[in-house]
């Protein structure tokens, strides 16, 4: 009989000269299903680290015991290796150009946001050893093994209907490259976007929660890309023979369900500015690119919105320098500054500010 091998994990770098913050982050490493690389606490031997051992992605501490962490991050680009920034500093900090790009967080970091950021970050390489998405990166290697046969890669095209509104549920997706937009959709017809899955998710919650229709949610593809797939008649009896695959995709529904309750708020309480922002913000995430391709028709019919409102928002955004609008095209100059002009709480007072993903 031939071995079977599960693919290997990205291996990050977690570079933190305190103990207990190093140990945390590890910790979160491999919550979010992947491996540590290992744990510096200074220049020199992050340097070294980095010359000697194979390393996939790295979360950087700007200052090492008084001494900035950038010698660390120039290993890092000259060997195309991506890494994020985890500091405590709650201003901009005067970093060299080439390194003002990479995704930024602050501490103390909220373990959802921090999982995105990673999974954006940890890329599979080109060994090809990583499972492309966040969540089956967090299945055991047994749940692991009984799941993938059933996977099939497929394909995703922009606009394509995957699950509509009130219809049975025939497949699940596990986005990798793609982005899919969940709306809320009425019997008349009306819609609203309530979520985004990208990399850190999944679609198609109803199977997981013993459900062959979908409620009143539609999801559709809004960024090509490509996805792992399972047909739903596959999934149902391994969540049924499988209580840890389970528990790790009820997980994953728990965390779409926090988005949906966080738009419902956004919905019923935000200015168009603010909810503009916050859905600029929750692709961009996604992406893991500062560049939006949209229009200003689909952000109205995604926010259910009025185009001129759009229009009113984004040029209130331009002028605070926070965005740059084109034809068809978001980009975004300001992370941390759109980031406040979402109005919330938690983005405001600097408890967990949203990576910016290259």
């Amino acid at each position: 009989m031939t071995a079977t091998h599960a693919p290997s994990k990205p291996r990050i770098l977690v570079v933190e000269d305190s103990y207990l913050t190093a140990e945390t982050v590890c910790d979160m490493v491999v919550k979010f299903g992947c491996d540590v690389a290992g744990a510096v606490g200074r220049v020199d031997t992050g340097v070294q680290f980095i010359r000697d051992n194979p390393v996939d992605g790295a979360v950087v501490d700007i200052d090492l015991n008084g001494t900035a962490s950038f010698p660390i991050c120039e290993q890092l680009k000259k060997r195309d290796i991506p890494f994020l920034f985890l500091t405590g500093y709650n201003r901009p900090y005067p970093i060299p150009d080439e390194f003002k790009t990479a995704p930024w967080l602050q501490k103390p970091v909220d373990d959802r946001e921090f999982g995105i950021a990673l999974a954006g970050l940890a890329r599979p390489s080109a060994a090809g050893g990583g499972r492309g998405n966040a969540v089956l990166e967090q299945l055991g290697v047994d749940d692991w093994l009984a799941l993938q046969p059933h996977l099939q890669q497929v394909s995703l095209s922009a606009g394509e209907i995957l699950i509509p509104a009130r219809s049975e549920i025939t497949h699940v997706h596990f986005p990798v490259t793609a982005l899919v937009s969940i709306s809320a959709r009425s019997s008349r017809g009306k819609a609203v976007e309530v979520a985004l899955v990208g990399r850190e998710g999944v679609t198609g919650v109803g199977v997981l929660l013993g459900k062959a229709l979908s409620p009143g949610l539609e999801t559709a593809v809004h960024v090509a890309g490509t996805a792992l797939q399972v047909a739903a008649a596959d999934l149902t009896p391994l969540l049924q023979q499988r209580p840890a695959l389970r528990n790790t995709l009820l997980d994953a529904v728990h965390e779409f369900l926090c988005q949906v309750a966080e738009s419902a708020v956004s919905i019923g309480s935000a200015t168009i500015e603010q909810r503009l922002a916050r859905r600029l913000l929750m692709a961009s995430l996604r992406l893991g690119s500062r560049r939006l391709a949209l229009t200003h028709e689909t952000l109205a019919r995604l926010l259910a919105v009025r185009r001129s409102g759009i229009t009113v928002a984004l040029h209130i955004l331009e002028s605070r320098r926070v965005l740059r609008s084109r034809r068809n095209l978001v980009e975004i100059l300001d992370y941390e500054g759109l980031a406040r002009a979402t109005g919330e709480h938690r983005l405001n007072h600097s408890e967990s500010t949203p990576p910016f993903l290259h």
